[in-house]
């Protein structure tokens, strides 16, 4: 992860809180941010492989349907918790 691609997974970010999504572009952006899909659950699951105080985020899969936007919002907020996560390992890193 560098600064320009995290100033780009910003944008993706904002540009889907602007829009209904559905499940796989919310996928295709924790993908981005270093989580893998883990097993069980009732829905997908979704871990960080690089910050172990992330929690799991789970992306409900609705037939290929746009996500409500109450859910579309909760999982968007746990994905900004991941891009602070990399704006702070990359701080630690210029300072270090």
């Amino acid at each position: 992860m560098n600064r320009n691609r995290l100033r780009r997974l910003w944008a993706e970010l904002e540009r889907l809180r602007r829009s209904p999504q559905k499940a796989a572009a919310l996928e295709g952006l924790a993908r981005r941010l270093g989580r893998r899909r883990a097993r069980g659950g009732r829905h997908p699951i979704w871990v960080s492989e690089e910050f172990d105080a992330l929690r799991p985020l789970s992306i409900p899969r609705h037939a290929n349907r746009d996500l409500p936007p109450g859910t579309r919002r909760s999982i968007l907020n746990q994905l900004e918790d991941d891009l602070l996560a990399w704006e702070e390992r990359l701080l630690e890193e210029n300072d270090g």
